[in-house]
């Protein structure tokens, strides 16, 4: 009985924690085709970063026999809601080598500081292709969160050294004291320095 419990308990809470998860569902989009097919749905929690692949379906052949470069080309991506257009696209757009399938692929996913999809990319496991066929295809997914970036300091006080002094300032380098040289013989040197043959002789 005891386990039993545990267990509910332990279902309950992934149930509930799955219940307040997003979902999103990604296209795949060939440029040779008209239109996009559904290649899965992920569930994922923008807190713990966990993920789970509720459907993939891949497709069996990407490309054709045709040399054209554009049955190499496969966009991947999803529809977004915006002010301007109700079903915008949102992607990148992979290379397939010829022949290749997408049983076992990597998907990332690159979430906004508010927890929003905003762009996704599509990897291919050559290694994981080029061994034994399995019959599940397998596909992985990376959350990735971005990270704000370095913001310089702004209106920084100076703060002088005990003698009343200013801070030091990192010593200039030979280039920064006299670049001035180097402009003016750069000058001559593409001038030619003048005439010889125009010295005026009598």
């Amino acid at each position: 009985m005891r386990l039993a419990a545990i267990f509910l308990s332990l279902s309950s809470l992934l149930a509930s924690t799955w219940a307040q998860s997003e979902s999103t569902e990604i296209f795949l989009w060939p440029v040779s085709a008209a239109q996009p097919s559904s290649l899965a749905r992920i569930a994922y929690d923008p807190q713990t970063l966990a993920t789970d692949v509720v459907s993939y379906t891949p497709p069996t052949e990407l490309t054709s026999s045709s040399s054209s470069d554009a049955n190499n080309l496969v966009r991947v991506g999803f529809f977004k809601n915006t002010p301007s257009a109700s079903k915008q696209w949102v992607g990148s757009v992979l290379v397939i080598p010829d022949g290749a399938a997408l049983k076992n692929a990597k998907l990332h996913l690159h979430l906004s500081p508010q927890d929003e999809i905003y762009h996704v990319s599509l990897s291919l496991d050559q290694k994981a292709e080029s061994d034994e066929p399995s019959d599940k295809p397998v596909l992985a997914v990376d959350l990735v969160r971005t990270r704000a970036g370095p913001t310089p300091e702004l209106n920084k006080p100076i703060v002088p050294r005990p003698d009343g002094a200013p801070p030091e300032q990192a010593e200039k380098t030979f280039f920064q004291k006299y670049w001035w040289i180097f402009l003016i013989v750069t000058f001559l040197a593409m001038s030619g320095g003048g005439d010889p043959g125009q010295g005026g002789g009598r």
